[in-house]
């Protein structure tokens, strides 16, 4: 936002008595208006008064020819105002808002550095910065009561020196080079990096040294073109590898259990002992780049380390098994055709045949280490016969010794509650399907495709409960499964999160990890524990929750985030919220589900730019109750004094709060909806596309023009576009309103939005 206040004398900041270039500014002080002229490193604002800083503008003197100063400000219910040059205000007069921030950045001034600090409401003076960082504080509604601000030229480089003097590198291997100048601060205006024998070793413009052939040669950098330092490099030939073992050749382990494989590489001296390191099958088991292999679930995979130098490979079978259900077990076994009834097998290992397109004739199940009473009772669906009858535990379901294939087959639990039997087929011509549970079918009945294998499991029913600390209020009341917290559209922050899961099998749980106001993303936190901070007025901003230890399921998580909305679901592991940005998370909800193999689409993060529109501005303004009554006390003033048919007067004072200019004497709904329109505002009628901030407009039935207008705020359940949190004249606080025909509200038709 650009403001030009024609009324100053910019000749104040005029100084003809130096030559030196340097700064002087101005600021304008609640109850006392535009100090005096300060000059460089003064004091401009009050200490000790209480007074906030509303607005400041700054000038260079003396500065070379084309040099400028940008700054901007953040102001209490704005935000981030967009940057201005001198001599420009950053700020508002006569709105009564708080600075509460600023930045400032030189252009076109090689050689110096503006710094500056803020005096800050309960903190003091904070140390100096300088170049476009921040000084003061976002998100905690301080004000800036004093400012000071200073031009610092750069010394010149008096030396520079290496991090090594010489190094010894193996031909085709890189070392990167790091050059420091003394003084820290001095002014750099070029550094350059030569070799003196590119046949031995070269040198890049960052100060990577890559080894060529056998011999020597120096590095040198050169600073500002005169000042230099050097190192000395030795290349020796490469020894190649000529094999790699492994220290194991076969390996087991449970689900969520770790082992870590070591690779041995022969000849001792090998010049390049990197390895890499791959599974065959990472829904099985995973390997890290240190060979550390977890257990995600049932079923074998294949573990290879392959060499840089020459690709030499070496391989690890392991077999994961489950210990998901508590000890509890299925046990299976298929009748395949030419081969009969093979051995059992247990929890997701194949029975049947995989790319032999060989038809399954018939399957046997049973529950290994069950509770008393529970049963596991299963159909099958055969060729020309149909769907059999249903049998129990290790009774034969299929063909009864007749050569037709098995197309699908179902399967339950009874007596087993908090448990579920899932299960996958692999079918001709379509492969293996999605898991299925609790009565589903699995393969298909019609088109006459065999089942050719089947994979069982039993796991447990997984349940979420989380809990919310929000700014102001503290701990919510616990919630499961999907139940929405939110701050019902108050501008409060969510500060912490504690997430747990119910009904769990053996060592799972959820792992939380926050990105947190001024700290960013802290350590992960497990089942319970707190992840965010209480008791220091700081915003969660994102979050990211994933399951450890349990296969099968996966975790999904939705927020509602400060001037944006509900965002998309994101699951295991992906970011909901925003980074960089400064926003809250004010609402949240968590499912745990089984695994369905669907991937969830992250939403956009939005840009600064995108942040700073009026519509994002007023949002934010009216979710303030006493913005919300103020607002309301103008638009009585504004209509005569009249107490009724103020949604005009109301929403057009509440843009004009946040900088945008509407005519006072704005008052009719038809007139306020062309206004905006040949500002370029759009309109839409389709109410799943509303965001914060849009301005929305109801038509009473047999009536040609709109009846009322409301600034929407967030809806009270995103799945359901009903019920909406809103802000107008008819309340003194935020309030939900239904955005369909009922008794004595008219409906939503139409949004403009900037």
């Amino acid at each position: 936002m650009f403001c030009i206040f024609l009324g100053f004398n910019t000749n104040i900041f005029a100084d003809t008595t130096t030559t030196v270039p340097d700064v002087t500014y101005q600021s304008q002080i609640q109850n006392i208006g535009w100090q005096d002229v300060k000059s460089s490193g003064d004091t401009s604002g009050t200490i000790g008064q209480s007074l906030r800083v509303e607005a400041f503008r700054i000038n260079l003197i003396n500065a070379p020819a084309g040099a400028k100063i940008k700054y901007s400000a953040h102001v209490q219910n704005i935000g981030w105002m967009d940057f201005v040059y001198s001599p420009n205000m950053a700020g508002t007069v006569n709105q009564s808002l708080r600075l509460e921030a600023f930045k400032i950045s030189l252009e076109n001034m090689p050689g110096y550095s503006v710094e500056y600090k803020a005096h800050v409401q309960n903190i003091g003076w904070q140390d100096w910065v300088k170049d476009g960082a921040v000084a003061g504080t976002t998100g905690q509604d301080l004000r800036v009561e004093a400012i000071q601000i200073k031009l610092v030229k750069l010394s010149n480089v008096s030396s520079v020196s290496l991090n090594k003097s010489n190094d010894t590198l193996t031909a085709g291997n890189t070392d990167t080079l790091k050059a420091a100048v003394n003084p820290a601060d001095a002014y750099v205006t070029s550094t350059n990096w030569t070799s003196s024998n590119t046949s031995v070793a070269t040198v890049d413009n960052t100060g990577k040294v890559t080894a060529v052939n056998a011999g020597t040669a120096t590095i040198t950098t050169t600073v500002n073109g005169s000042v230099t330092a050097s190192c000395n490099v030795t290349v020796t030939s490469p020894v190649n590898v000529t094999s790699v073992s492994l220290n194991k050749t076969t390996d087991s382990l449970n689900v969520g259990a770790s082992d870590t494989l070591t690779a041995n590489i022969l000849p001792d001296t090998a010049s390049k002992k990197d390895v890499s390191w791959t599974s065959s099958n990472t829904s099985i088991a995973t390997v890290d780049t240190t060979g550390k292999i977890t257990g995600i679930s049932a079923g074998t995979a294949t573990i290879t380390a392959t060499t840089a130098d020459g690709n030499k490979t070496a391989t690890c079978n392991v077999t994961v098994k489950s210990t998901q259900a508590d000890g509890i077990s299925v046990s299976y076994q298929a009748n395949v055709k030419g081969q009969g009834w093979q051995n059992p097998v247990s929890d997701s290992e194949i029975a049947g045949t995989i790319d032999k397109a060989l038809p399954t004739n018939g399957f046997k199940i049973q529950l290994l280490n069950a509770p008393s009473g529970a049963r596991i009772k299963y159909q099958t669906q055969v060729q020309y016969l149909g769907w059999q009858p249903l049998v129990y535990d290790g009774t034969e379901s299929g063909s009864g010794g007749q050569d037709l294939n098995v197309e699908a087959i179902k399967i339950y639990l009874e007596n087993m509650p908090g448990y579920t039997v899932e299960y996958q087929a692999q079918v001709q011509n379509i492969g293996w399907q999605n898991w299925v549970s609790n009565g589903a079918i699995a393969g298909t009945v019609g088109p006459g495709l065999r089942l050719e294998a089947l994979r069982i499991r039993i796991v447990k029913d997984i349940h979420v409960q989380y809990q919310a600390h929000i700014e102001n209020i503290g701990w919510k009341d616990a919630v499961t499964d999907g139940t929405i917290v939110s701050t019902n559209a108050k501008p409060l922050a969510f500060q912490a999160l504690k997430v747990n899961l119910e009904n769990a099998p053996g060592g799972a749980k959820v792992q939380c990890t926050a990105h947190v106001q001024n700290i960013g993303w802290m350590n992960p936190v497990y089942d319970g524990d707190v992840v965010g901070t209480t008791g220091q007025s700081l915003r969660l901003e994102a979050l990211k929750l994933k399951l450890i230890n349990a296969p099968g399921y996966r975790i999904k998580y939705q927020v509602d985030v400060q001037g944006i909305g509900w965002m998309n679901w994101v699951s295991d592991d992906q970011i909901a919220g925003t980074v960089g940005l400064n926003l809250r998370i004010q609402g949240i909800r968590i499912k745990v589900y089984a695994d369905d193999g669907v991937q969830t689409v992250p939403s956009v993060q939005p840009s600064s730019t995108s942040l700073n529109t009026i519509n994002y501005k007023a949002s934010e303004y009216l979710r303030y109750s006493s913005n919300i009554q103020s607002t309301n006390q103008t638009a009585i003033q504004l209509h005569g004094g009249i107490n009724e048919n103020n949604c005009v007067y109301f929403s057009s004072t509440a843009l004009r709060a946040v900088g945008y200019s509407v005519p006072l004497s704005m008052c009719n709904t038809g007139q306020y909806t062309n206004f905006l329109l040949s500002k370029g505002w759009t309109k839409q009628t389709n109410k799943d596309l509303l965001t914060p901030g849009s301005v929305c407009f109801t038509v009473n039935d047999g009536l040609d023009y709109p009846t009322h207008t409301y600034m929407f705020l967030d809806w009270v359940n995103p799945d359901d576009h009903t019920m909406a949190y809103i802000a107008d004249n008819q309340g003194n606080d935020v309030h939900i309103r239904s955005l369909l025909d009922a008794p004595g509200v008219d409906a939503f038709a139409y949004f403009l939005h900037q």
